[in-house]
């Protein structure tokens, strides 16, 4: 029987981890290398993106975490922003209208609220866009959160049910006894537990290699981001360019799928593939990204030239922000499997993996209360057989795009 666990890692998966653990009863010990969000979860930029997730587990967590985030909203005791204003996809050129019509029905038959926006309904939701934008594709099931604010909440609603987190303690090694992995060895002195679950996101093939030489095929993806200064209120849903439509499977298989509508003359001339994104916070701060690239170890440093893709790309699309001052710049490194799907599940007696969450933000409050069930020896109340342990994954090649 599970009566205590030690979470490695502080971020979304991790903190969730810890709260719906000791609400459980379970003793719960959280150990951070830095500080609580240092990772992904203190840097994405906050989209609880449903319009793109595959049916099947990703899907089915991803709705099921929507309406966690909305009770937790009540539970915690700290409050977190979030706000349903769904997501779009906006599209600027004739060829690829039928891709975007495709890609609705398709969406409409797994059961998303969507629809097809025409001109003027997107100018509505998105001020400072392009005059000659065509249309978009839009899911009323999409919401975005200030990621740091709701794992600041799930570590505040931790402590309240008695769950201890050290931050700034880096763990060097785990402690096995037997087969049996018993605990995590730090700096600090060793911790003991019954489950060790290792939730450290991008961290994580690298860690595991290091401690107990472990093949975990956790890899990395870089997006970098900026931020305006805060301005008035002109974009309430999450925003999409065109060129993300090609990072996703399910626009890639659909029958008019045209790479080349979906390439832009900037991703050509400055090598990254863009994830053209903006998001209003409601401070009023609005972040502008993304370029993908893969680093072969985590890499928190924003580039020149990403920078420059970021500026060219918001420059073309978004003119209304032509003048907006840049507050700051950043990047995040998001973890990712080869088939898009995290690793949930024991991968020895007494260890537990929760990583490689890519779309953490829906689906990482909901993984910390699935692996509590799965940790006490409940049925979790989602099937979980797309992320079990020992399924084929292809190796992390560094630099390698790869397709969500």
């Amino acid at each position: 029987m599970t009566r205590s666990i030690i979470v490695i890692g502080g971020g979304l998966v991790g903190t969730s981890t810890a709260y719906h653990a000791a609400k459980a009863g379970l003793n719960v010990t959280l150990l951070e290398q830095k500080h609580i969000a240092h990772g992904a979860s203190g840097r994405n930029p906050g989209f609880v993106w449903l319009h793109c997730r595959n049916p099947g587990w990703a899907l089915e967590v991803s709705l099921k975490g929507v309406e966690l985030l909305k009770q937790l909203r009540d539970d915690l005791p700290a409050p977190f922003e979030f706000r349903q204003e769904g997501g779009l996809i906006y599209f600027t050129e004739e060829r690829q209208r039928a891709v975007m019509e495709e890609f609705v029905e398709l969406r409409t038959g797994h059961g998303l609220d969507m629809d097809l926006l025409d001109a003027a309904e997107t100018k509505t939701r998105v001020g400072p866009i392009r005059d000659d934008v065509l249309g978009a594709s839009f899911c009323a099931n999409d919401a975005q959160i200030k990621t740091p604010t709701v794992v600041a909440a799930l570590a505040a609603g931790a402590v309240a049910h008695g769950a201890r987190i050290h931050e700034g303690v880096a763990v060097t090694d785990l402690i096995r006894s037997g087969d049996q992995i018993v605990g995590a060895r730090t700096l600090d002195g060793d911790y003991y537990a019954d489950v060790v679950v290792v939730a450290t996101g991008a961290w994580t093939q690298h860690f595991m290699r290091d401690t107990i030489g472990l093949d975990v095929r956790v890899g990395r993806e870089r997006l970098q981001v900026m931020a305006t200064e805060k301005l008035p209120r002109q974009i309430g849903p999450l925003v999409y360019g065109p060129e993300t439509a090609k990072v996703y499977a399910l626009f890639r298989d659909l029958p008019s799928w045209n790479d080349a509508a979906f390439t832009s003359e900037i991703e050509e001339e400055l090598g990254h593939t863009m994830l053209t994104l903006a998001a209003q916070r409601a401070d009023g701060e609005i972040l502008l990204g993304c370029p993908l690239d893969y680093p072969a170890h985590v890499d928190l440093r924003p580039t020149l030239s990403g920078l420059g893709a970021i500026s060219k790309t918001i420059a073309r699309d978004f003119p209304g922000l032509a003048n907006a001052a840049i507050d700051r710049v950043w990047a995040g490194v998001l973890p990712f499997t080869s088939d898009m799907v995290p690793i949930v599940d024991f991968a020895s007696p007494g260890l537990f993996i929760a990583a490689g969450h890519v779309f953490g933000n829906s689906s990482g409050p909901m993984t910390g209360k699935l692996v509590t069930q799965m940790v006490m020896g409940e049925q979790p109340e989602v099937d979980m057989f797309e992320t079990r342990w020992d399924r084929p994954l292809d190796p992390i090649v560094p630099g390698n795009t790869v397709v969500w």
